[in-house]
Protein backbone atom coordinates (compact mmCIF):
# COMPACT_ATOMS: atom_id res chain seq x y z
CA UNK A 1 0.00 0.00 0.00
CA UNK A 2 1.51 3.07 -1.18
CA UNK A 3 1.68 5.94 1.26
CA UNK A 4 -0.43 9.24 0.80
CA UNK A 5 1.43 12.51 -0.63
CA UNK A 6 2.31 14.97 2.04
CA UNK A 7 1.59 18.69 0.83
CA UNK A 8 3.97 20.96 2.82
CA UNK A 9 5.91 23.94 1.52
CA UNK A 10 9.35 23.11 0.30
CA UNK A 11 12.06 23.42 2.48
CA UNK A 12 12.82 27.00 3.97
CA UNK A 13 9.33 28.16 2.96
CA UNK A 14 6.45 28.87 4.84
CA UNK A 15 3.04 29.94 4.82
CA UNK A 16 1.47 33.39 6.20
CA UNK A 17 -1.58 32.54 8.36
CA UNK A 18 -4.12 35.67 8.36
CA UNK A 19 -3.22 37.25 11.71
CA UNK A 20 0.67 37.61 10.76
CA UNK A 21 -0.70 39.12 7.34
CA UNK A 22 -2.96 41.60 8.97
CA UNK A 23 0.24 42.72 11.09
CA UNK A 24 2.47 42.98 8.07
CA UNK A 25 -0.06 44.59 5.84
CA UNK A 26 0.05 47.64 8.95
CA UNK A 27 3.34 47.41 9.00
CA UNK A 28 3.70 48.17 5.12
CA UNK A 29 1.04 50.99 5.95
CA UNK A 30 3.66 52.85 8.38
CA UNK A 31 6.95 52.16 6.13
CA UNK A 32 5.15 53.63 3.44
CA UNK A 33 3.98 56.76 5.01
CA UNK A 34 7.52 57.17 6.25
CA UNK A 35 8.09 56.89 2.27
CA UNK A 36 6.01 59.23 1.51
CA UNK A 37 6.93 62.23 4.13
CA UNK A 38 10.71 61.50 2.07
CA UNK A 39 10.16 61.46 -1.31
CA UNK A 40 10.30 58.41 -2.75
CA UNK A 41 7.88 56.37 -4.89
CA UNK A 42 7.13 53.05 -5.05
CA UNK A 43 8.11 50.66 -8.31
CA UNK A 44 7.72 46.85 -8.60
CA UNK A 45 10.54 45.42 -10.08
CA UNK A 46 9.64 42.06 -11.91
CA UNK A 47 10.56 38.85 -9.70
CA UNK A 48 11.83 36.86 -11.84
CA UNK A 49 15.19 38.70 -13.53
CA UNK A 50 17.56 37.45 -16.83
CA UNK A 51 20.08 35.04 -15.11
CA UNK A 52 22.84 37.53 -16.62
CA UNK A 53 21.12 40.49 -14.92
CA UNK A 54 21.89 38.68 -11.17
CA UNK A 55 25.10 38.49 -11.78
CA UNK A 56 26.22 41.12 -13.97
CA UNK A 57 27.32 42.71 -10.60
CA UNK A 58 27.80 39.54 -8.07
CA UNK A 59 29.34 37.20 -10.96
CA UNK A 60 28.47 33.65 -11.34
CA UNK A 61 29.08 32.24 -8.26
CA UNK A 62 25.51 33.72 -6.80
CA UNK A 63 24.00 30.63 -9.00
CA UNK A 64 24.86 28.95 -5.43
CA UNK A 65 22.91 31.23 -3.69
CA UNK A 66 19.78 31.62 -5.41
CA UNK A 67 16.66 29.96 -7.42
CA UNK A 68 17.38 29.59 -11.00
CA UNK A 69 16.08 27.57 -13.86
CA UNK A 70 16.29 27.34 -17.66
CA UNK A 71 12.65 28.03 -18.90
CA UNK A 72 10.72 26.06 -21.64
CA UNK A 73 12.88 28.24 -23.91
CA UNK A 74 16.19 27.38 -23.00
CA UNK A 75 16.37 31.12 -21.55
CA UNK A 76 18.19 31.16 -17.85
CA UNK A 77 16.16 32.71 -15.69
CA UNK A 78 16.38 33.62 -11.76
CA UNK A 79 14.07 35.05 -9.02
CA UNK A 80 15.89 38.06 -7.86
CA UNK A 81 17.57 37.69 -4.07
CA UNK A 82 17.09 41.75 -3.40
CA UNK A 83 15.15 44.71 -4.95
CA UNK A 84 18.28 46.71 -5.65
CA UNK A 85 19.37 45.17 -8.72
CA UNK A 86 15.81 45.19 -9.86
CA UNK A 87 15.41 48.65 -9.53
CA UNK A 88 18.45 49.69 -10.76
CA UNK A 89 18.13 48.02 -14.11
CA UNK A 90 14.44 50.21 -14.59
CA UNK A 91 16.39 53.16 -14.32
CA UNK A 92 19.38 52.40 -15.96
CA UNK A 93 17.76 53.27 -19.50
CA UNK A 94 15.41 56.12 -18.45
CA UNK A 95 17.65 58.83 -19.45
CA UNK A 96 14.52 61.13 -19.23
CA UNK A 97 14.09 60.86 -15.38
CA UNK A 98 15.14 64.18 -13.35
CA UNK A 99 18.30 63.02 -10.77
CA UNK A 100 18.13 62.46 -7.69
CA UNK A 101 16.04 59.34 -8.59
CA UNK A 102 14.23 58.34 -4.90
CA UNK A 103 12.16 55.20 -5.82
CA UNK A 104 11.23 52.08 -2.94
CA UNK A 105 9.65 49.23 -3.16
CA UNK A 106 8.10 46.62 -0.78
CA UNK A 107 7.94 43.13 -2.03
CA UNK A 108 9.45 39.36 -1.49
CA UNK A 109 12.87 37.62 -2.36
CA UNK A 110 14.29 34.28 -2.83
CA UNK A 111 17.49 33.40 -1.34
CA UNK A 112 18.64 29.35 -1.64
CA UNK A 113 20.31 30.15 2.12
CA UNK A 114 20.79 27.43 4.94
CA UNK A 115 16.64 27.71 6.93
CA UNK A 116 17.77 28.78 10.50
CA UNK A 117 16.50 31.40 13.33
CA UNK A 118 14.94 34.44 11.54
CA UNK A 119 16.65 33.67 8.39
CA UNK A 120 13.93 31.73 5.29
CA UNK A 121 14.04 30.78 1.57
CA UNK A 122 11.24 33.41 0.80
CA UNK A 123 11.07 36.77 2.77
CA UNK A 124 9.67 40.36 2.34
CA UNK A 125 12.10 43.21 2.43
CA UNK A 126 11.30 46.83 2.45
CA UNK A 127 13.68 48.93 -0.08
CA UNK A 128 14.41 52.27 -0.48
CA UNK A 129 17.08 53.86 -3.54
CA UNK A 130 18.98 57.05 -4.36
CA UNK A 131 20.23 57.42 -7.92
CA UNK A 132 22.03 60.23 -8.98
CA UNK A 133 23.83 61.95 -5.85
CA UNK A 134 27.41 60.92 -4.98
CA UNK A 135 27.09 63.13 -1.94
CA UNK A 136 26.90 62.20 1.93
CA UNK A 137 23.79 64.00 2.42
CA UNK A 138 22.04 60.82 0.06
CA UNK A 139 23.94 58.94 2.18
CA UNK A 140 22.30 60.12 5.48
CA UNK A 141 18.94 60.37 4.08
CA UNK A 142 18.55 56.70 3.58
CA UNK A 143 20.23 55.79 6.88
CA UNK A 144 17.98 58.37 8.81
CA UNK A 145 14.70 56.94 6.78
CA UNK A 146 15.82 53.75 8.39
CA UNK A 147 15.95 54.82 11.61
CA UNK A 148 12.49 56.99 11.06
CA UNK A 149 10.75 53.61 9.91
CA UNK A 150 11.80 51.29 13.08
CA UNK A 151 10.61 54.46 15.22
CA UNK A 152 7.34 54.80 13.54
CA UNK A 153 6.78 50.95 14.58
CA UNK A 154 7.92 51.80 18.00
CA UNK A 155 11.47 50.06 18.05
CA UNK A 156 13.66 52.70 19.69
CA UNK A 157 16.64 50.09 21.28
CA UNK A 158 18.63 50.24 18.22
CA UNK A 159 22.40 51.63 16.65
CA UNK A 160 23.35 51.79 13.22
CA UNK A 161 26.72 50.23 12.62
CA UNK A 162 28.65 52.52 9.82
CA UNK A 163 31.74 51.80 8.08
CA UNK A 164 32.92 52.50 4.27
CA UNK A 165 33.81 49.24 1.85
CA UNK A 166 36.88 51.80 0.49
CA UNK A 167 38.40 51.89 3.55
CA UNK A 168 38.41 48.29 4.32
CA UNK A 169 40.11 47.94 0.83
CA UNK A 170 42.67 50.48 1.04
CA UNK A 171 43.69 49.15 4.40
CA UNK A 172 43.91 45.33 2.84
CA UNK A 173 45.34 47.08 0.00
CA UNK A 174 48.10 48.76 1.88
CA UNK A 175 48.88 44.91 3.26
CA UNK A 176 50.03 43.80 0.09
CA UNK A 177 47.06 41.63 -1.32
CA UNK A 178 47.60 41.89 -4.65
CA UNK A 179 44.76 40.95 -6.65
CA UNK A 180 40.77 42.49 -6.48
CA UNK A 181 39.76 38.72 -5.83
CA UNK A 182 41.83 38.17 -2.97
CA UNK A 183 40.23 41.28 -1.42
CA UNK A 184 37.18 40.62 -2.25
CA UNK A 185 37.62 36.86 -0.58
CA UNK A 186 38.58 38.35 2.83
CA UNK A 187 35.85 41.18 2.78
CA UNK A 188 33.28 37.66 2.21
CA UNK A 189 34.96 36.89 5.52
CA UNK A 190 35.84 39.79 7.55
CA UNK A 191 32.02 39.76 7.08
CA UNK A 192 31.03 36.59 8.75
CA UNK A 193 32.93 38.47 11.48
CA UNK A 194 30.06 38.63 14.64
CA UNK A 195 28.59 35.72 13.12
CA UNK A 196 31.32 33.02 13.59
CA UNK A 197 33.64 32.60 16.26
CA UNK A 198 36.93 34.12 16.42
CA UNK A 199 38.76 30.56 15.41
CA UNK A 200 36.09 29.92 12.50
CA UNK A 201 36.66 33.37 11.05
CA UNK A 202 40.73 33.04 11.62
CA UNK A 203 40.57 29.13 10.00
CA UNK A 204 39.00 30.93 6.63
CA UNK A 205 41.87 33.73 6.67
CA UNK A 206 44.24 30.72 6.60
CA UNK A 207 42.34 29.11 4.01
CA UNK A 208 43.46 32.13 1.74
CA UNK A 209 47.08 32.08 2.39
CA UNK A 210 46.84 34.77 4.51
CA UNK A 211 50.26 35.06 6.85
CA UNK A 212 49.52 34.74 10.42
CA UNK A 213 50.62 38.30 11.54
CA UNK A 214 48.35 39.68 8.94
CA UNK A 215 45.19 38.46 9.91
CA UNK A 216 46.36 39.65 13.67
CA UNK A 217 46.43 43.03 11.80
CA UNK A 218 43.28 42.48 10.31
CA UNK A 219 41.69 41.32 13.48
CA UNK A 220 42.73 44.46 14.91
CA UNK A 221 41.51 46.56 12.41
CA UNK A 222 37.83 45.14 12.43
CA UNK A 223 37.78 45.38 15.84
CA UNK A 224 37.67 48.97 15.91
CA UNK A 225 34.39 50.44 17.11
CA UNK A 226 32.73 53.26 18.97
CA UNK A 227 31.61 56.77 19.06
CA UNK A 228 32.73 58.54 15.70
CA UNK A 229 34.76 61.04 16.59
CA UNK A 230 36.61 58.10 19.11
CA UNK A 231 36.96 55.37 16.06
CA UNK A 232 38.07 58.49 12.96
CA UNK A 233 40.61 59.80 15.55
CA UNK A 234 42.27 55.89 14.92
CA UNK A 235 43.85 56.25 11.48
CA UNK A 236 45.12 53.07 10.24
CA UNK A 237 48.96 53.44 8.84
CA UNK A 238 49.52 53.30 5.39
CA UNK A 239 45.88 53.57 3.85
CA UNK A 240 46.15 54.07 0.25
CA UNK A 241 44.25 56.44 -1.45
CA UNK A 242 41.14 54.60 -1.77
CA UNK A 243 41.13 54.29 2.00
CA UNK A 244 41.67 57.73 2.55
CA UNK A 245 39.00 58.29 0.43
CA UNK A 246 37.00 56.25 2.46
CA UNK A 247 37.95 57.63 5.88
CA UNK A 248 37.41 61.41 3.88
CA UNK A 249 33.37 60.20 3.74
CA UNK A 250 32.98 58.48 6.69
CA UNK A 251 34.03 62.01 8.40
CA UNK A 252 31.16 64.31 6.41
CA UNK A 253 28.98 61.50 7.20
CA UNK A 254 29.71 62.02 10.77
CA UNK A 255 29.38 65.34 10.42
CA UNK A 256 25.92 65.76 8.53
CA UNK A 257 24.34 62.71 10.34
CA UNK A 258 24.93 64.83 13.58
CA UNK A 259 23.49 68.14 12.26
CA UNK A 260 20.50 65.70 11.61
CA UNK A 261 20.44 64.40 15.44
CA UNK A 262 21.13 61.59 14.60
CA UNK A 263 24.60 60.37 15.21
CA UNK A 264 24.29 59.57 18.66
CA UNK A 265 22.42 56.32 17.57
CA UNK A 266 25.48 55.26 15.42
CA UNK A 267 28.45 53.51 15.99
CA UNK A 268 31.33 53.63 13.75
CA UNK A 269 32.56 49.71 12.99
CA UNK A 270 35.09 48.36 10.53
CA UNK A 271 33.70 45.36 10.59
CA UNK A 272 30.75 45.83 8.88
CA UNK A 273 31.94 45.48 5.22
CA UNK A 274 28.68 44.06 3.88
CA UNK A 275 29.41 40.23 1.64
CA UNK A 276 27.31 41.69 -1.59
CA UNK A 277 29.67 42.28 -4.28
CA UNK A 278 28.34 45.89 -5.48
CA UNK A 279 28.63 47.73 -2.30
CA UNK A 280 32.00 50.19 -3.17
CA UNK A 281 31.29 53.19 -0.26
CA UNK A 282 29.32 53.59 2.53
CA UNK A 283 28.20 50.37 4.33
CA UNK A 284 25.76 49.81 7.32
CA UNK A 285 23.63 47.76 9.58
CA UNK A 286 21.41 48.32 11.87
CA UNK A 287 20.71 46.04 15.38
CA UNK A 288 18.17 45.74 17.95
CA UNK A 289 20.01 46.36 21.15
CA UNK A 290 17.29 43.92 22.60
CA UNK A 291 17.23 40.98 20.43
CA UNK A 292 20.59 40.70 18.42
CA UNK A 293 20.25 36.98 17.34
CA UNK A 294 17.97 38.18 14.84
CA UNK A 295 20.48 39.75 12.83
CA UNK A 296 20.61 42.95 10.89
CA UNK A 297 17.04 44.52 11.04
CA UNK A 298 18.18 46.98 8.17
CA UNK A 299 21.18 47.22 6.13
CA UNK A 300 22.76 49.18 2.81
CA UNK A 301 25.43 51.45 1.52
CA UNK A 302 26.52 52.93 -1.37
CA UNK A 303 26.90 51.50 -4.77
CA UNK A 304 28.11 53.74 -7.31
CA UNK A 305 29.71 51.40 -10.14
CA UNK A 306 26.55 49.11 -10.44
CA UNK A 307 24.06 50.98 -12.74
CA UNK A 308 26.20 51.27 -15.54
CA UNK A 309 26.52 47.39 -15.38
CA UNK A 310 22.53 47.54 -17.03
CA UNK A 311 22.23 50.32 -19.25
CA UNK A 312 23.17 53.69 -20.34
CA UNK A 313 22.97 56.16 -17.32
CA UNK A 314 26.30 55.82 -15.12
CA UNK A 315 24.67 57.32 -11.87
CA UNK A 316 26.20 57.42 -8.35
CA UNK A 317 23.81 55.51 -5.95
CA UNK A 318 22.56 54.67 -2.17
CA UNK A 319 20.23 52.88 -0.83
CA UNK A 320 19.05 51.12 2.62
CA UNK A 321 16.60 48.01 3.10
CA UNK A 322 14.87 46.27 5.98
CA UNK A 323 13.47 42.58 6.30
CA UNK A 324 9.75 42.28 7.30
CA UNK A 325 10.57 39.12 9.05
CA UNK A 326 13.05 39.85 10.72
CA UNK A 327 11.48 43.33 12.32
CA UNK A 328 8.07 41.57 13.02
CA UNK A 329 10.13 39.19 15.56
CA UNK A 330 11.64 42.06 17.52
CA UNK A 331 8.03 43.75 17.48
CA UNK A 332 6.45 40.40 18.65
CA UNK A 333 9.15 40.19 21.66
CA UNK A 334 8.46 43.97 22.21
CA UNK A 335 4.82 43.69 22.43
CA UNK A 336 4.42 47.11 19.77
CA UNK A 337 1.42 45.54 17.73
CA UNK A 338 -1.97 47.28 17.89
CA UNK A 339 -4.69 45.31 18.27
CA UNK A 340 -5.58 44.11 14.72
CA UNK A 341 -9.21 43.37 14.09
CA UNK A 342 -9.28 40.42 11.96
CA UNK A 343 -13.52 40.01 12.26
CA UNK A 344 -16.34 41.70 11.24
CA UNK A 345 -18.27 44.13 13.83
CA UNK A 346 -21.21 42.90 13.57
CA UNK A 347 -23.23 39.84 11.95
CA UNK A 348 -26.59 40.00 10.74
CA UNK A 349 -28.76 36.61 11.92
CA UNK A 350 -32.16 35.84 10.26
CA UNK A 351 -34.67 33.69 12.12
CA UNK A 352 -35.84 32.43 9.24
CA UNK A 353 -35.77 31.87 5.42
CA UNK A 354 -38.53 34.25 5.06
CA UNK A 355 -36.66 37.36 5.91
CA UNK A 356 -33.14 35.74 4.59
CA UNK A 357 -33.32 38.79 1.02
CA UNK A 358 -34.02 41.51 4.22
CA UNK A 359 -30.62 40.30 5.36
CA UNK A 360 -28.97 40.58 2.20
CA UNK A 361 -30.10 44.64 1.97
CA UNK A 362 -28.89 45.39 5.75
CA UNK A 363 -25.70 43.83 5.03
CA UNK A 364 -25.32 46.01 1.52
CA UNK A 365 -25.90 49.15 3.75
CA UNK A 366 -23.94 48.81 6.57
CA UNK A 367 -21.04 47.93 3.99
CA UNK A 368 -21.96 51.45 2.75
CA UNK A 369 -21.47 52.95 5.53
CA UNK A 370 -17.89 51.71 6.11
CA UNK A 371 -19.03 48.86 8.89
CA UNK A 372 -17.56 45.60 8.43
CA UNK A 373 -20.60 43.03 8.52
CA UNK A 374 -20.87 39.95 7.18
CA UNK A 375 -24.12 37.12 7.12
CA UNK A 376 -25.15 33.78 6.87
CA UNK A 377 -24.32 31.97 3.71
CA UNK A 378 -24.96 28.00 4.98
CA UNK A 379 -28.88 28.30 5.79
CA UNK A 380 -28.38 28.01 9.27
CA UNK A 381 -30.45 27.62 12.27
CA UNK A 382 -30.79 30.77 14.39
CA UNK A 383 -28.88 28.50 17.36
CA UNK A 384 -26.36 27.88 14.74
CA UNK A 385 -25.54 31.20 13.57
CA UNK A 386 -25.43 32.97 17.05
CA UNK A 387 -22.96 29.82 18.15
CA UNK A 388 -21.25 31.36 15.15
CA UNK A 389 -20.92 34.75 15.81
CA UNK A 390 -19.89 33.76 19.64
CA UNK A 391 -17.00 31.76 18.45
CA UNK A 392 -15.36 34.24 15.97
CA UNK A 393 -15.92 36.69 18.85
CA UNK A 394 -17.91 38.92 16.87
CA UNK A 395 -19.15 41.70 19.36
CA UNK A 396 -22.24 42.34 17.77
CA UNK A 397 -25.43 40.73 16.30
CA UNK A 398 -27.98 41.85 14.43
CA UNK A 399 -31.34 39.47 14.44
CA UNK A 400 -33.40 39.74 12.30
CA UNK A 401 -37.03 38.53 12.36
CA UNK A 402 -40.85 38.95 11.26
CA UNK A 403 -42.01 41.05 14.00
CA UNK A 404 -38.78 42.98 13.75
CA UNK A 405 -39.56 43.66 10.15
CA UNK A 406 -42.92 44.41 11.11
CA UNK A 407 -41.89 47.08 13.23
CA UNK A 408 -39.47 48.80 11.39
CA UNK A 409 -36.65 48.00 13.48
CA UNK A 410 -33.64 46.02 14.22
CA UNK A 411 -32.49 43.81 17.14
CA UNK A 412 -29.12 44.46 17.88
CA UNK A 413 -27.21 42.29 20.63
CA UNK A 414 -24.10 42.76 22.62
CA UNK A 415 -22.35 39.09 22.65
CA UNK A 416 -20.01 40.33 25.77
CA UNK A 417 -22.56 42.06 27.72
CA UNK A 418 -25.45 39.58 26.66
CA UNK A 419 -27.48 42.54 25.86
CA UNK A 420 -30.02 43.39 23.60
CA UNK A 421 -32.43 47.01 22.18
CA UNK A 422 -34.57 47.51 19.21
CA UNK A 423 -33.19 50.55 16.87
CA UNK A 424 -33.69 51.32 13.81
CA UNK A 425 -30.34 50.87 11.14
CA UNK A 426 -28.92 54.48 11.31
CA UNK A 427 -29.10 54.02 14.94
CA UNK A 428 -27.56 50.87 15.08
CA UNK A 429 -24.60 51.80 12.73
CA UNK A 430 -23.68 54.39 14.85
CA UNK A 431 -23.78 52.56 18.30
CA UNK A 432 -21.50 50.11 16.09
CA UNK A 433 -19.04 52.45 14.95
CA UNK A 434 -18.96 54.33 18.41
CA UNK A 435 -17.28 51.26 20.27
Amino acid sequence: MTESPTFTPPRGMRDIESMEMSKRNWMERQIQKNMAIYGFKKVEPTALENLSTLEAKSGPDIRNEIYWFEDKSGRKLGLRFDLTVGITRMVANRLELPEPIKLYAISEMWRYDEPQFARYRNFSQWDAEIYGSEEQEADAEVICLGMDILEQLGLHEYEVRVSNRKLTEGYLKSRDFGSKNKIEATIRVMDKIGKLSKQKIIDEFRSLSIEEKTIEEIMDFASLKGKADDVLSNEPQGLEDIGRKGLEELRKLADILDDFGRIDRCVYDYSIVRGIGYYDGLVFEAYDKQGEDIGAIFAGGRYDGLCKNYGKRDMPATGVAGGIDRIMISMEREKLFPKLSQIPQVFVVTVNDTVRKESWNIVRKLREMNISADFDLKKRTLRKQLEYVDSNDIPYAIILGQQELQKGVIKLRDMSKHTEQDLNLQEAAKFISKT
